[in-house]
């Protein structure tokens, strides 16, 4: 049985000190709650300000040096959401960090969505950890839209999906009467049941850019491989913490949903 957190940010675009003051103590408290393992937003640090260039940083950094201080007081790794400046191009990045406080791996998001290839170069690899009691699929966002793509990291091994996200409600997806909220968690216990793999995403909560057009709406959550909501949050910021079983997906899939192994297994039509 292993315990994993998502934290929830009420974001401040572009207030970087206020955003990562805020992480470091939802870090603390997930760790006093015995969570192993703490996933942060999107660009939690920053938001989709007009400036994220210029707020920018490396990694490693000030902002993952902290991340990494945070990580090792209380003893759990850290999946965070941030803006990577790297040598030629500013990437969409989640930082892997271990409870050492030491860097891990560094993803870079593969799937910008609307406007973000403006801001942000694409990444161009998967990134799956071994965290010990699990192995994780490292994802941002726009990625688990793609089902292929969620399917390629099932079959490297993941056993949990880490999803770090900025799902935003707008006034285009109002008048198309989109239910946001709702369709953001579908999509992720979609992910989970059809892989048969624990899902977890920390979401940010609020206005993502300083003009209020995109508006994150919160609903970070934890899901078990038969789709059983195990943590979940609402609105503002905070912690939701569950402990997983990985042992069990290979009992629910044996029993239940054998979809990974007839999907390997049975020859499929051409």
């Amino acid at each position: 049985m292993s315990r994993i957190a998502v934290a929830q940010i009420a974001i401040r675009v572009g207030d970087v000190a206020s955003n990562v003051a805020q992480a470091r103590d939802l870090i603390a408290e997930a760790g006093r709650q015995g969570a192993e393992l703490v996933i942060l937003p999107e660009c939690f640090t920053t938001g989709l300000a007009a400036n994220v260039a210029d707020l920018a940083e490396p990694i490693p950094g000030p902002t993952s040096d902290t991340l990494a201080q945070a990580a090792a007081g209380a003893d759990c790794w850290v999946v965070a959401g941030m803006v990577e400046r790297g040598h030629e191009a500013i990437h969409n990045a989640s930082v892997v960090i271990r409870p050492s406080g030491e860097i891990a791996a560094t993803y870079r998001k593969c799937y910008l969505y609307v406007g973000e290839d403006q801001v942000f170069a694409r990444g161009g690899r998967a990134c799956v950890v071994d965290l010990g009691f699990a192995v994780a699929g490292i994802t941002i966002c726009y990625d688990y839209v793609f089902p292929e793509y969620i399917r390629e990291l099932a079959l490297r091994g993941s056993q949990l999906l880490v999803h770090s996200t900025a799902w935003v409600d707008t006034d285009d997806c109002q008048r198309w009467h989109y239910p946001a909220a709702q369709a953001y968690r579908a999509q992720l216990q979609v992910r989970a049941l059809e892989n048969g793999i624990f899902a977890a995403s920390a979401n940010n909560f609020g206005p993502y850019d300083a003009a209020g057009q995109l508006r994150c709406v919160g609903q970070s959550c934890i899901i078990a491989p038969w789709g059983e909501y195990l943590a979940q949050l609402g609105e503002g910021s905070g912690v939701a913490v569950a402990d997983c079983d990985f042992a069990r997906a290979a009992d629910w899939a044996a029993t239940v949903a054998p979809y990974m192994r007839d999907f390997k297994n049975v020859p499929r039509p051409v």
